[in-house]
């Protein structure tokens, strides 16, 4: 099977419905009085952080449960074989018993491993979670999941306050250095951000597509597009609107060694030649940003119109 084959399958499974391309000024507005967590799992140490996001891009840890993770150590890179993946993630669905087994205890969070950019590496494997387990013994021991991330029942009850299918990140590190754990403003990102909004409202394909990763491969319309298609895409929507308004609010960015997860509200305006409206929409979109070449670059995007 081709890799966006396996991508296809990956990111439509997820159910996140792609718009046509949006963004805009990163400005913190809308959501500043709501309280946005993330957790970080450090499989080193054997510790989850629940932390809060803090408006200068650092994280601040509210609280620490102690969790065992694979039996086996290394990032996870296919099905069976016993690893917890590391990067980030978002949960997709929160399940209890009687469709729980178990051996999972009281609840458990299903988070999107494989995400867009395992896809396009090619990872496989499915049914990662975070949950509690009917063995408290268990977390006694470093390693003991056969890939999922496992805390006792009484934690997960106190973290699920803190999770929001289909947004709140769970961040997990082979060695969470501090950098990561403390989070905190980059420049670089900031600024290839801005740059890649200003191109796209220009219009100009060609300085627009230069922030796009050579691997990219992004869902829309339920086909997948790879970088060649996508230009394709923006040249033909560029033909149609004489205009392209994009504001995005509250840019959140979750650094990782292997890539970036961003996320921020977009709202997207077009104008089509003549004076019409085009299309017109809020939500949320997502960027999976990587280096290439020492430049940051987009792997993939999505958007939803789910909100924190």
């Amino acid at each position: 099977m081709s890799i966006i084959s396996v991508f296809t399958t990956i990111l439509l499974s997820v159910n996140l419905a792609q718009a046509s391309p949006h963004s805009a000024r990163p400005t913190r507005s809308s959501h500043d009085g709501h309280l946005h967590t993330l957790i970080l799992v450090d499989k080193k140490t054997n510790l989850l952080h629940l932390a809060h996001y803090e408006k200068d891009d650092s994280y601040r840890v509210i609280k620490t449960f102690h969790t065992t993770t694979g039996k086996v150590k290394g990032d996870k890179e296919e099905e069976g074989d016993l690893k917890t993946p590391e990067g980030v993630y978002q949960f997709t669905s929160k399940l209890f018993p009687p469709s729980l087994k178990p051996k999972f205890g009281k609840m458990a969070f299903y988070v999107n491993y494989p995400n867009a950019y395992d896809g396009i590496a090619g990872c496989t494997g499915n049914s990662i979670m975070l949950h509690g387990t009917d063995a408290p013994e268990r977390l006694k021991k470093d390693f003991d999941s056969e890939g999922c991330v496992v805390v006792q029942n009484e934690d997960l009850v106190e973290l699920q306050k803190s999770i929001q299918l289909r947004l709140t990140p769970i961040m997990i590190f082979d060695d969470l250095e501090p950098k990561y754990k403390n989070g905190g403003r980059d420049e670089k990102l900031h600024r290839f951000f801005e740059s890649w909004i200003k191109d796209w409202e220009s219009r100009d394909v060609d300085k627009y597509m230069s922030h796009y990763h050579t691997d990219f491969a992004s869902p829309i319309k339920g086909k997948m597009f790879d970088r060649g298609m996508w230009k394709n895409y923006k040249s033909i929507l560029t033909n149609k609107y004489s205009k392209i308004n994009v504001n995005a609010s509250d840019p959140y960015f979750f650094r990782h060694p292997k890539y970036t997860m961003m996320m921020f509200t977009q709202d997207y305006i077009s104008t089509i030649k003549g004076g019409r409206k085009g299309l017109v929409s809020r939500g949320t979109k997502i960027l999976y940003i990587a280096e290439e070449k020492g430049e940051y670059k987009i792997v993939s995007e999505n958007f939803s119109e789910m909100m924190w």
